[in-house]
C-alpha cells in the first residue's frame, strides 16, 4: 500500500555501502523503520541533511505488512527550521528528544495527538525568544504524559514529594530513594501550573535526572540514554 505521511527522523542506522534504514516516527503508523538503498548529494538519492534528527518530512512509503522492513519512495522537507538546525542547543535537545523516543515509542504504535502536541513543542524550540531552561523536562514529561502515567499536580500540597516509580505526588517520603525532593518537587509544581517560573539549575537536573530514572522503571531496556552527558554540559 503506497501511501504519504508526515514524519520525524528518528535516525538512520548503515545497512552494506550505500545503504541505511531509516528510524522514522510517522503521524499514521507511528514509529516505523524503512530500507533506502542510497544516500546521495544529487536530486537521484536522498540527501544526507534531510536525515538529520527531528528533520521533518511529507514522507511517500509503501507499506506491505509482511514483517519485513518497508520501503520509503519519496521524502520531501515539510518544514525547514529556522533555529533547531542551527543553534548548538537546539541541535543537541534534537538528539536527545530523537534517542528518548526511538527508546520509548513502541513499533507501529500510531499516536496523532502525541505526534501533534510534540509538533508543537518543536515549532517552539525553533522560536527566537523561547525559554530553553526547562525544554530536556517538557519532553520528558510529554513522553510520560502519553506513555500512561501523567504527573498530576491537583492534590500536590507543600512538602509532598514526587515518587518516580508511581509517579504521583505523595506526603510520605517513599522507603526507596527514588523521589524528588520536597524543594524540587514544588519547583517542578509551580512550572507545571506556570510555565514563565523558573527553576533553579539544580533543580532542572534532578528534574532530569528523575523523569529519566521514572521511565527506566516503566522500560527497563530503556538503558543510558547517550546525549544526556552532552545536554548536561550545556549551560542554559
Amino acid at each position: 500500500m503506497k501511501d504519504t505521511t508526515k514524519a520525524l527522523v528518528l535516525g538512520k542506522l548503515a545497512v552494506g555501502e550505500k545503504g541505511h534504514v531509516l528510524r522514522l516516527w510517522t503521524r499514521k503508523y507511528g514509529p516505523q523503520a524503512y530500507i533506502i538503498h542510497s544516500i546521495r548529494s544529487n536530486k537521484n538519492g536522498i540527501r544526507p541533511a534531510v536525515l538529520l534528527p527531528m528533520t521533518f518530512l511529507n514522507a511517500t512509503v509503501d507499506h506491505k505488512n509482511n514483517g519485513g522492513l518497508e520501503k520509503i519512495k519519496e521524502v520531501e522537507v515539510a518544514k525547514i527550521w529556522d533555529r533547531l538546525t542551527t543553534n548548538h542547543i537546539r541541535q543537541t535537545l534534537c538528539f536527545f528528544s530523537a534517542e528518548v523516543l526511538q527508546k520509548t515509542l513502541q513499533e507501529g504504535d500510531a499516536s496523532p495527538a502525541f505526534f501533534d502536541e510534540f509538533m508543537a513543542v518543536l515549532e517552539r524550540w525553533d522560536t527566537s525568544n523561547v525559554n530553553l531552561a526547562m525544554s530536556s523536562n517538557e519532553l520528558l514529561l510529554l513522553v510520560w504524559k502519553h506513555l500512561g502515567f501523567n504527573i498530576n499536580t491537583e492534590y500536590y500540597e507543600n512538602d509532598f514529594v514526587l515518587d518516580l516509580r508511581e509517579g504521583v505526588f505523595v506526603s510520605n517520603v517513599p522507603t526507596n530513594s527514588d523521589f524528588l525532593s520536597p524543594e524540587t518537587s514544588k519547583e517542578l509544581v509551580d512550572w507545571i501550573r506556570d510555565k514563565n517560573k523558573l527553576v533553579s539549575k539544580i533543580g532542572r537536573l534532578e528534574i532530569t535526572n528523575g523523569l529519566v530514572l521514572g521511565l527506566k522503571w516503566h522500560y527497563p531496556s530503556l538503558g543510558k540514554i547517550n546525549s544526556l552527558e552532552i545536554l548536561r554540559s550545556i549551560s542554559f
